[in-house]
């Protein structure tokens, strides 16, 4: 059924939306704005990082006093890699489905993070060459819940394999995108995907949306997802 699986990044593969949280929340903080857990996993997941600056500084006049929004994005940035170097955390069971998705499937992230962010972490997993393509959030104008990140990824992954290994290009359709958030489903919906979405971010309820609806990938199999699709 499926020629290739996307992933998310943030909330899929690490466990790093609480540093996003609190690198924004110390900008915001330093800046005369408040920023709350609950506000920020209601509203910002999707977002980038200058999407999400402009979004909680909403005085344009704030975001250059402080040295304009790319100043600020390299400030949340630091304090960001500053909590991710002291202790990465992958998600249980999300390391051992990627190494089994990349022997069947050609693989890619899909993710509004930064791109050396991205790298960094997959390559401290032993992932990185698993993967054919990473489009991250430098790389699109609009971000989740449009689906222009989805399009480009199967638009780089089908450049990216030759037709001998496929026959064909992907389409839409043959795809399985792994999310984690609201923004990121409609995404994935809007470029004609299918959805599995795991709640380790939101809660379960907020997913509905995805195709499929799994607590994680601890202790699940690829041919248990495609068993789950193939339904």
């Amino acid at each position: 059924m499926f020629k290739a699986i996307l992933f998310d990044f943030d909330g899929v593969i690490v466990d790093s939306e609480e540093y996003h949280y609190e690198a924004f929340r110390r900008i915001f903080e330093e800046e005369g704005f408040s920023l709350s857990r609950e506000i920020y996993y209601q509203r910002c997941l999707g977002f980038n990082d200058a999407q999400c600056i402009r979004w909680g500084m909403k005085e344009t006049g704030k975001i250059e006093e402080a040295g304009g929004i790319e100043r600020l994005v390299e400030r949340k940035a630091a304090y960001f890699q500053e909590l991710f170097d002291q202790r990465i955390r992958f998600f249980p069971g999300v390391c051992a489905f990627i190494r089994s998705a990349a022997e069947k499937y050609p693989i890619a992230v899909t993710s509004m993070a930064r791109r050396g962010e991205i790298e960094a972490a997959l390559q401290r997993a032993g992932l990185s060459h698993l993967f054919r393509v990473i489009v991250s959030g430098e790389d699109i104008e609009k971000t989740k819940p449009h689906p222009e990140a989805y399009r480009k990824t199967l638009c780089l992954l089908n450049d990216h394999l030759s037709l001998t290994e496929t026959g064909r290009a992907i389409r839409p359709r043959e795809c399985l995108v792994v999310e984690d958030s609201r923004a990121g489903i409609q995404s994935a919906k809007a470029a004609g995907m299918h959805v599995l979405a795991l709640a380790q971010t939101e809660d379960p309820r907020r997913l509905k949306a995805a195709d499929r609806v799994l607590p994680s990938l601890e202790g699940i199999a690829l041919e248990e997802v495609e068993a789950l699709f193939n339904r």
